[in-house]
C-alpha cells in the first residue's frame, strides 16, 4: 500500500473486483477555502432538470456491470448497519444520484450551453469510476461506477493518515499516526478517510462540507454519515468538485488549486506559475490533478498512476459519447505532463525566497522559491521572511 503526507492508495482484491480508491483530497495545510456551489433552494425544480440532462437509460447503460454485483458491497456493511445489497441497489440508485448532484445549486446545469453542462456530468462520472468503481477488470468501457462507498471498500475506516482521529486530538503526529501505529486509529477511533463516490477525505473538508450544509461540525465528529446515508455521502463529492481550495498563505486571491467546477467552465485561468508548471489551460488533467495530482500527475507519478490518469480519459470519452457531448479539442487529456499543485503552485510565496543568508534573503526580493532548486548557484531557500522588501 502506498503512501504520502497528502495521497493514498488502497487497493484489496475482493474477487472478481480490484478496489481503487484515489483520495480527492485537500492538504491539512491549506485550511481556507471558497465554495462555488451553495445549498439548493430548488431541489425538485434541480432534479428535473438534471434528469433532462442523464436519463436513467443512460446511467442504467454505464452501471451495468457495478449495479447489481455482489462484489460491490463495504466489509464493514454489518458493523455499520449497511445494507447487504450490492451498493447500486441501495446506494447509488439512480434517484440518489440525481438527488445528491441536485443538493448543491449550480453542478451541471449553470452553463446555458447544454454541452457544456452535460461534459460537466460525464466528467464528474469518469472520475467516479476511478475512484470508487470496478475498474477496468470488470468494465473496460465505462469502469462501473458506483461500485464502492469507502476508502479500501471499508478497511480504511480506522486510518489516522488524514489529519487524525475523531477522538483522539493529536494524534496526527507523525510519530503517533505514522511510525508508532501503523497509520491506524486507537482501538474503537475512526478518522477521515475516503467516504462517498470521490472519496471525501480530511477533518478540515469535512468540517467544510458540514459548514456549508448547515450542520457545523457533524460530518467532521460523525463521518460515517457519508457512508450510511448516500444523500449526506453524494452531496459531499459535489461539495468537493465545487470547492475552490484557497491558502492560508499569500495571496489570498489565488487558490491553490481551482475547483472542478470552474475548470468545467473555464473560469478558471492558469498564473504564469501554472504555466511553468504545465497546466497551461483548462481540461480533464486538471480536474484530475486536483482529485489526485500527487500520485497521478506529472514526472513523479509512478507508471501506474501515470495509467490510472489515463483511464479516466478512457471513461470519460467514452460516457461521453454515450451522451451525446461534443469535447472540445485537446480537452480529454491526462495530466502526465503536469506537474502536481503541491509541489508546483499556483503562485510562489514571497515569505519564502532566495539568499546567502537567512538575513540576505530577508532583506531583499530575491528569487521566490519553494526548493533550494529553485535558487541562484550559493543561494539557500528561506521562509519566514518579511514581505515588506518585495511590491
Amino acid at each position: 500500500m502506498l503512501k504520502n503526507k497528502i495521497f493514498r492508495i488502497a487497493s484489496i482484491v475482493f474477487s472478481p473486483l480490484l478496489i481503487l480508491c484515489f483520495i480527492g483530497c485537500s492538504s491539512s495545510n491549506n485550511t481556507a477555502s471558497e465554495d462555488d456551489f451553495t445549498v439548493t433552494t430548488n431541489l425538485q425544480g434541480r432534479e428535473d432538470a438534471l434528469k433532462l440532462l442523464f436519463t436513467e437509460a443512460i446511467y442504467n447503460t454505464i452501471t451495468k456491470e457495478s449495479r447489481n454485483n455482489t462484489a460491490c458491497r463495504e466489509s464493514n456493511r454489518e458493523a455499520l448497519g449497511l445494507s447487504d445489497l450490492p451498493n447500486g441497489q441501495w446506494y447509488y440508485t439512480y434517484d440518489n444520484l440525481i438527488a445528491g448532484m441536485a443538493k448543491m445549486e449550480n453542478f451541471g446545469t449553470e452553463s446555458d450551453d447544454e454541452n457544456t453542462n452535460k461534459l460537466e456530468i460525464a466528467a464528474f462520472l469518469a472520475n467516479i469510476a476511478q475512484e470508487t468503481g470496478t475498474g477496468v477488470q470488470v468494465d473496460p468501457t465505462y469502469g462501473g461506477p458506483g461500485c464502492f462507498i469507502q476508502e479500501g471498500g471499508g478497511t480504511a475506516r480506522d486510518s489516522c493518515s488524514y489529519g487524525g482521529c475523531v477522538n483522539t486530538p493529536g494524534y496526527d503526529t507523525a510519530v503517533l499516526c505514522n511510525e508508532a501505529n501503523q497509520y491506524k486509529c486507537p482501538a474503537g477511533d475512526i478518522g477521515w478517510c475516503g467516504r462517498g463516490p470521490h472519496q471525501l477525505s480530511w477533518g478540515v473538508n469535512y468540517q467544510s462540507f458540514g459548514e456549508t450544509m448547515g450542520v457545523g461540525s457533524e460530518y467532521r465528529n460523525s463521518p460515517d454519515l457519508l457512508a450510511i446515508y448516500p444523500d449526506k455521502g453524494i452531496a459531499g463529492s459535489i461539495w468537493f468538485w465545487g470547492h475552490e481550495e484557497k491558502s492560508a498563505s499569500y495571496p489570498p486571491d489565488i487558490p491553490f488549486k481551482p475547483s472542478a467546477h470552474n475548470v468545467i467552465l473555464g473560469e478558471w485561468t492558469p498564473t504564469e506559475f501554472d504555466i511553468a508548471c504545465g497546466r497551461t489551460s483548462a481540461n480533464l488533467g486538471i480536474i484530475t490533478n486536483i482529485i489526485n495530482g500527487g500520485i497521478e500527475c506529472g514526472p513523479d507519478a509512478s507508471a501506474e498512476g501515470l495509467a490510472n490518469a489515463e483511464k479516466r480519459v478512457t471513461f470519460f470519452n467514452n460516457m461521453a459519447a454515450l451522451m451525446g457531448v461534443t469535447v472540445p479539442d485537446g480537452w480529454a487529456v491526462n495530466c502526465a505532463t503536469q506537474r502536481n499543485f503541491a509541489n508546483c503552485p499556483s503562485y510562489m510565496d514571497p515569505t519564502k525566497r532566495c539568499g546567502t543568508s537567512w538575513s540576505d534573503a530577508n532583506r531583499k526580493c530575491g528569487t521566490y522559491c519553494v526548493t533550494n532548486a529553485e535558487c541562484p548557484a550559493g543561494e539557500t531557500c528561506y521562509a519566514s521572511l518579511s514581505t515588506v522588501p518585495c511590491p
